[in-house]
């Protein structure tokens, strides 16, 4: 049994909740990307006296890692190592992508028994620069297929996957992905993940003992982050 603090800042919707090992206690959102670091620590003190508990009392905290926005990284996982530190608490870091698509795995279990052709496999994408993407592919378990990456989308990309599988993609990078590409193995849906859908996975990393060690750990940025100052003149 665990009560988890689950944050994600990664992308533009920010969420904070509680969870009773996978049970969604209490849950706080914001749409106001600039706004994430203002957010976060005032959700989590409505959470705490909404529900009447106090931080001493959790178990663990997790926070999504990355990849997704440069400050939203920093500012959800600098927040969930100060209070795992301060209140020596473990915590956990997932992947962004992986997180996703536990929400996908959800919202659309019903598709791996529509289609029987053909195995499926999900693939969340994150919208980066041009035609860059953060992605991964996954298996229905949640195997991984393809390790998380920058990719810069051609018409060509993932078709060594969709000859033999269709894929579910989606998240805010799949829309440009989804004007260029052809295959009829590819299929689209819009699917919105959350602080809750990281508690699942956060609950399983608790019961393994997947820890991160606070000291060292740093946001999964996947690509160097671009800072005009450190250039050479």
């Amino acid at each position: 049994m665990a009560l988890i603090l689950n944050i994600d800042t990664a992308t533009e919707l920010a969420s904070v909740c509680l969870c009773y090992n996978t049970e969604i206690l209490s849950i706080h959102f914001s749409s106001e990307q600039k706004n994430h670091a203002a957010f976060i620590q005032p959700a989590i003190q409505q959470i705490m006296q909404e529900l009447n508990q106090n931080l001493e009392n959790i178990d663990a905290i997790a926070v999504t890692g990355g990849p997704g926005s440069y400050t939203g990284l920093r500012v959800g996982l600098a927040t969930a190592k100060g209070i795992a530190y301060a209140l020596n608490k473990p915590l956990i870091i997932e992947n962004t992508l992986k997180v996703m698509a536990q929400a996908a795995l959800q919202e659309c279990a019903e598709l791996a028994q529509l289609h029987t052709i053909k195995p499926w496999l999900i693939a969340p994408m994150i919208e980066a620069r041009r035609m860059e993407v953060f992605t991964a592919v996954f298996t229905p378990v949640l195997h991984t297929i393809m390790e998380p990456t920058a990719e810069v989308l051609t018409e060509n990309s993932f078709n060594n996957l969709l000859k033999d599988n269709y894929i579910l993609f989606f998240g805010s990078g799949s829309l440009k992905w989804k004007e260029m590409v052809q295959n009829s193995s590819a299929f689209f849906s819009e699917i919105n993940y959350n602080a809750g859908h990281l508690g699942i996975l956060a609950y399983q990393s608790f019961q393994n003992n997947r820890f991160e060690n606070i000291a060292y750990s740093t946001p999964f940025y996947l690509k160097e982050f671009y800072n005009p100052k450190k250039i050479i003149k």
